[in-house]
């Protein structure tokens, strides 16, 4: 069986990567990486991942406003970011977007920009990816209110790193749940609990490239760049593959089948 993997959450337009985004890309290519959510930090980024969605169709643009860049939105952001995921004729979704109470000065107008972002994927029918840091409470709690009034946009909770009974909470709404290379540290050990109990039909994986590069994991030696890179997504799945006790092959397969719900039309392109 062919083994084809997909990275559901990086940052390819990171200017980290700079003029050799190419080869990076052409690496994981080359390693079975056959689809990547590129997301969106701050609006500056959507022209540039449109552009890489176009040049490599198997890249899925995702744009949206990070919440540590909740302060640089400027006037009639929200139709900008309408207007160009309307434009996208295949895969698209919203991301990434969420709250952060590592920057408590702007939270209440990254839970507004939250807010937005739901009402958009809502109304357009896209997908949303989630980052959440020290306030899952609240996070719940807006999707729970949400999920009650309307409903919900499909959802990814990127990176997750909170509690098993957060993770219960999100599964419970739907949620899908996004594991980094953290799951593939020993020391985590409360992390690859959370991520054995988490269902198998809600989870995914992701490197958060060029970000979370990790020692823990394998297959670092001969990297583009001295950044996290999307090739190493394969060492995730063996990884998570191997706590599950399932074999790569039908494990990656089952994840592969998990993101076609955000990746629309563009995963049959």
């Amino acid at each position: 069986m062919w083994t084809r993997f997909i990275d559901a959450h990086l940052h390819l337009q990171d200017s980290r990567y700079g003029d050799q985004v190419d080869l990076v890309i052409d690496k994981a290519r080359k390693s079975g990486v056959c689809s990547m959510f590129c997301n969106a930090s701050k609006e500056k980024d959507w022209p540039i991942i449109l552009d890489l969605s176009a040049q490599y169709p198997w890249i899925i643009p995702f744009l949206g406003i990070h919440p540590w860049y909740a302060q640089t939105t400027t006037k009639d952001w929200e139709t900008r970011l309408y207007d160009s995921l309307s434009l996208c004729e295949y895969g698209a979704g919203i991301g990434e977007t969420g709250l952060d109470k590592a920057r408590p000065q702007e939270f209440e107008q990254q839970i507004a920009l939250l807010e937005v972002h739901l009402d958009i994927a809502l109304d357009l029918g896209l997908p949303v990816s989630l980052h959440c840091v020290r306030c899952w409470g609240k996070l719940i709690e807006i999707l729970e209110r949400r999920a009650a009034l309307y409903k919900l946009p499909t959802v990814m909770i990127h990176s997750f790193n909170g509690s098993l009974e957060s993770m219960k909470r999100l599964t419970r709404l739907g949620c899908y749940i996004s594991f980094s290379s953290w799951i593939a540290d020993p020391e985590h050990i409360k992390l690859r609990e959370t991520f054995l109990e988490t269902p198998l039909e809600l989870v995914l994986l992701e490197t958060d490239a060029p970000d979370q590069i990790n020692p823990a994991l394998a297959d670092q030696e001969d990297l583009i760049t001295s950044y996290n890179e999307p090739t190493l997504i394969t060492a995730i799945y063996r990884a998570a593959a191997y706590q599950r006790g399932l074999h790569i092959e039908n494990f990656a397969e089952q994840i592969w089948q998990n993101a076609t719900v955000f990746a629309n039309r563009a995963l049959i392109r």
